[in-house]
């Protein structure tokens, strides 16, 4: 398979840097170059076979999994409609219709009502939300599954490092309150890293 090296050490197929990168341009949200590369290193690492993503975006994150997972299989969910149309189309073109489930609608209502087990869960959804996903998240995870969580630090807001305003209050509320839960379970093993926007990966035990 053909690499592509970013400056920062990234490294993705070469078209999937390119697609990744016309989003970048177009304003779309992108991981972090630092955070999509720790995300890949953790998914070849674990070598999951079920994989769940919370916020599918573009596809860009979900494609770059599947490509270090080789046998992995991964059910995506995305709210919006225009970003949802586009995953299906990046998905098809790598040739991963068979091995991705895209689904359309609200992360929370699936979470819910899903009995599916997954061995690795990559939150990058609603961050206001994240806290709220947390016990259904917990409960779908596999024994020893792996929970990555993207943007916990919020610009720099989380942890205090940076002032912001009235309008960041609830997300800034909520993912501390996530932190604080996943960190104090029991059932996890977890830590924070300054990477990107903040990452926690934490272990169900």
């Amino acid at each position: 398979m053909e690499i592509y090296a970013l400056k920062d050490k990234l490294r993705l197929p070469k078209k999937l840097a390119s697609i990744r990168q016309k989003y970048i341009d177009a304003g779309i949200p992108s991981l972090k170059s630092a955070s999509l590369n720790e995300l890949m290193l953790h998914v070849s690492i674990k070598n999951p076979k079920k994989i769940l993503e919370i916020g599918t975006a573009a596809g860009v994150s979900g494609i770059a999994m599947l490509c270090v997972s080789p046998d992995a299989e991964l059910v995506t969910i995305e709210k919006d409609e225009s970003l949802f149309a586009e995953a299906e189309r990046n998905f098809a073109e790598f040739g991963f219709e068979k091995r991705a489930t895209l689904r359309l609608g609200d992360a929370g209502d699936f979470l819910n009502y899903t009995d599916a087990k997954f061995d690795f869960v990559f939150l990058d959804g609603a961050k206001s939300r994240y806290v709220d996903y947390l016990p259904d998240i917990k409960r779908v995870l596999n024994e020893r599954g792996v929970l990555f969580a993207d943007n916990v630090l919020f610009r720099g807001y989380v942890d205090g490092g940076v002032s912001y305003g009235r309008g960041d209050n609830a997300i800034v509320n909520n993912l501390r309150r996530f932190l604080d839960a996943v960190t104090a379970d029991e059932d996890f093993i977890s830590s924070v890293y300054e990477i990107g926007d903040g990452i926690l990966i934490a272990q169900k035990l």
